[in-house]
């Protein structure tokens, strides 16, 4: 940042990590929060001496405002709390959008109709504790990394659902070459559940690590022909090179058909699945049936079903058990 570090801007700028020298950090809250409102955060960081509008009451109009790839920092405020009623578009390249709150007051954006979203149409954008939820039955796609561009950076941001019936059918979608998602916590409801945790569409090197899956995803509200599961490749997509799904934890309270990771064979992916923890409480459907890795190679995957609390090692198709805890 350019001002002074006494000023208010340049205090704000010092709390945020590897803040580039000429960036700008704009500020989002809601507009009817009458404790830290845009009035009142407007008061303290009022228009900068470049003419620009520091605060906005909506992620979209600050991603506007800032100029791409100059490392500018949109900060949506603790509370936020905004239903779309729209696609939103994010398209500035280079932008960081870091979220200040915790749990459930973290900033919140809602779908409140089956076609609201958010498409990410630009290079290197990072998003960071921001939670996603689902405020209506089967809204079509959450959080969309678009084809076309790369490097979007996806991290401890949650997806999550408002009350019974209301869901994703795809929380996220990645098309982007050497997108990251990471630590980021992805919640399907137990009964109506979500079709697609990640859905692997297109893209080089795209990585999915230390995420957390929880809940149903199968194939209710949705006619798709791409198959359900938490981590799952699009059948309709391109092939992909140098994937990276490791280190994630897939709890499935399905108790019939449930689907962990699900990689179509029909395109020629490489790639590993590595050191991943699958957990399932289907009692019924074959354990090879809950798991497909494609033309993936899987190392190091761990397994444990509802009607068994034996361990397993999971090599492709074939499961080879080990007493590792039969207490």
């Amino acid at each position: 940042m350019l001002e002074n570090q006494l000023s208010r801007y340049g205090a704000i700028s010092r709390n945020i990590p590897n803040l580039a020298p000429g960036a700008k950090v704009f500020l989002v809250s809601d507009s009817d929060d009458t404790t830290v409102g845009p009035l009142n955060i407007g008061n303290e960081f009022p228009v900068d001496k470049d003419g620009v509008t520091r605060v906005y009451t909506t992620i979209q109009a600050a991603s506007n405002a800032a100029s791409a790839s100059r490392g500018d920092v949109v900060v949506p405020l603790p509370g936020y709390d905004h239903t779309l009623a729209r696609a939103d578009s994010w398209t500035t390249a280079g932008i960081h959008i870091i979220g200040i709150g915790e749990g459930e007051n973290r900033p919140t954006i809602r779908f409140g109709a089956v076609t609201d979203a958010v498409n990410v149409g630009a290079n290197y954008v990072h998003i960071e504790n921001l939670r996603f939820v689902a405020d209506a039955d089967s809204v079509t796609l959450g959080l969309d990394l678009d084809t076309g561009f790369g490097g979007a950076h996806i991290e401890n941001c949650v997806f999550d659902w408002d009350s019974n019936a209301q869901n994703f059918v795809t929380m996220l979608r990645n098309g982007q070459d050497n997108a990251v998602i990471e630590n980021n916590q992805f919640r399907a409801e137990d009964t109506a559940g979500t079709q697609i945790g990640v859905l692997l569409r297109a893209g080089i090197y795209p990585t999915v690590k230390n995420n957390f899956f929880y809940g149903q995803f199968d194939s209710v509200g949705s006619a798709a022909a791409t198959a359900a599961g938490a981590i799952v490749s699009d059948t309709t997509g391109a092939a992909m090179s140098g994937v990276n799904i490791s280190d994630n934890t897939i709890v499935s309270s399905d108790t019939a058909a449930a689907l962990l990771i699900n990689i179509d064979a029909a395109l020629t992916h490489r790639g590993t699945v590595r050191g991943n923890k699958l957990a399932t409480y289907d009692t019924a459907t074959a354990d090879t049936a809950q798991v497909s890795f494609g033309t993936l190679l899987p190392l190091d995957n761990t397994m444990i079903t509802g009607d068994s609390d034996v361990q397993q090692s999971v090599v492709g198709k074939r499961l080879m058990r080990g007493v590792l805890d039969s207490g």
